[in-house]
């Protein structure tokens, strides 16, 4: 088999809006640069690309175009899994709350998808891959809480009297693909882990803690080699510790820990991996249409009352101008189109779905796959907002994630909708 990797910039301009707020924020500086990591398979009859894209989300068509443009320049349709990592300090690829996309930037991250596949393809060379998988509990929590009044919320606060217990699963899985020459070099690797990248913080653009991860591996591997971070079912996974009376885990001290955590584990991992020769590649893909919430006339009513009212751009204002925003989305596009994406490596299957699932779905998928290893990868090949569990948005639900807006505004049965039709296609 051949195996080829890339790494292309996709840092954006000074001054770029960071999209992950409420307020539309624009970057000051650089903390580390931004990257489109491409990793290609080829088993000599199939082929498959795998990019994790430091970004908050990326579009479907987006994807789409850069799958385009690879068929055109390999001469061969490629299945191609594009992951955004969910940093909260990247380019303005989305326009959500306060946020606004860029078109041009985006066009570019497509441009270097493409680009990144094109080059990795024509670097292929023979070697061998290995898959593993490591554990580690120490860095990721859920931020959803049952509260002593009966409903669930996000990030209570450290040290909330009122918290009950926690309402929801982490992943602590680690999971690792290699690939090495066959001088036993390594060439790169894919990591996957579960945790939403909201902890660098700041103004300066940064890949958040897959940086740190990423320069743990090169400085134990060699500087060429590339890592492909692609995440989880992070949806309600987060580094912040609301249980644990201790600094807020905020910043680059914590994004450095984090990532170096999760960097010696993924070596860990490595170092006790067995290639192989041969692995066979396969894949399967559906498109499916999931239905969204529908906003009342009482709620519409409502929201366009209160922009209608003199005041300053607080929390409820901010979600009155969503509602507002969805109403129209719902009117144009009565169903979300989503992809949802299995690729196979020997016994190793790679789900990929394009919202911000819940970890508990997650967990289900790795449960029921007939795969000796399944890893999921969250907002991929587009993105269709939050999919929480039904229970987090029944009558004693509540907190951020379920908040309908353009970017929650899925029904409840949407998490069950995805997982079942990935579990058609890993079965098949």
């Amino acid at each position: 088999m051949k195996i080829g990797f890339a790494r292309l910039d996709i840092t954006p301009r000074l001054g770029a809006e960071m999209p992950g707020a409420f307020n539309a924020r624009h970057n000051t500086g650089v903390h580390d640069p931004l990257h489109v990591s491409a990793m290609v398979v080829d088993d000599g009859g199939e082929c498959a690309a795998f990019l994790g894209v430091d970004a908050l989300s990326i579009r479907h068509s987006a994807v789409s175009r850069a799958r385009e443009i690879v068929a055109r320049h390999c001469g061969r349709a490629i299945p191609v899994l594009a992951a955004a990592s969910h940093t909260h300090a990247g380019g303005p690829t989305a326009t959500c709350l306060g946020s606004t996309e860029d078109p041009e930037y985006t066009r570019l991250v497509s441009d270097r998808i493409a680009q990144a596949v094109v080059v990795a393809y024509r670097r292929r060379t023979p070697a061998r891959l290995g898959v593993g998988v490591g554990h580690e509990e120490t860095v990721a929590y859920n931020r959803r809480f049952w509260m002593k009044d009966g409903r669930q919320t996000t990030h209570p606060g450290k040290g909330n009297p009122d918290i009950v217990r926690v309402a929801g699963p982490i992943d602590p899985q680690v999971g690792v693909v290699g690939a090495w020459d066959l001088d036993g070099r390594c060439l790169g690797c894919l990591v996957n882990y579960t945790l939403h990248c909201t902890v660098m913080g700041g103004l300066e653009v940064s890949a958040d803690y897959p940086y740190y991860l990423d320069r743990t591996l090169r400085a134990a591997l060699g500087e060429e080699c590339v890592t492909v971070f692609i995440n989880g079912a992070y949806g309600d996974v987060t580094q912040v510790a609301n249980t644990i009376q201790r600094e807020r885990e905020f910043g680059e001290k914590w994004s450095r820990r984090i990532g170096t955590i999760l960097g010696g584990e993924a070596l860990k991992v490595l170092a006790a991996t067995e290639p192989q020769d041969e692995v066979r590649v396969r894949s399967a893909a559906a498109h499916i249409h999931l239905t969204p919430r529908a906003v009342s006339p009482e709620a519409l009513a409502a929201a366009e009352a209160l922009l209608a009212t003199p005041g300053d751009w607080n929390t409820e204002r901010w979600y009155a101008r969503e509602l507002v925003l969805l109403a129209e989305m719902n009117r144009q596009e009565p169903e979300v189109p989503a992809e949802v994406q299995v690729l196979v490596l020997g016994d190793t299957a790679i789900v990929a779905t394009p919202g911000e699932v819940f970890c508990e779905f997650g967990l289900r998928l790795k449960q029921e796959s007939p795969f000796a290893h399944t890893f999921v990868a969250n907002t991929a090949n587009g993105s269709i907002g939050y999919v929480p569990t039904p229970e987090a948005m029944g009558p004693q639900g509540g907190g951020y994630e379920p908040r309908l807006c353009r970017s929650s505004k899925l029904v409840p049965e949407a998490g069950d909708q995805l997982v079942a039709t990935a579990l058609r296609l890993l079965r098949s």
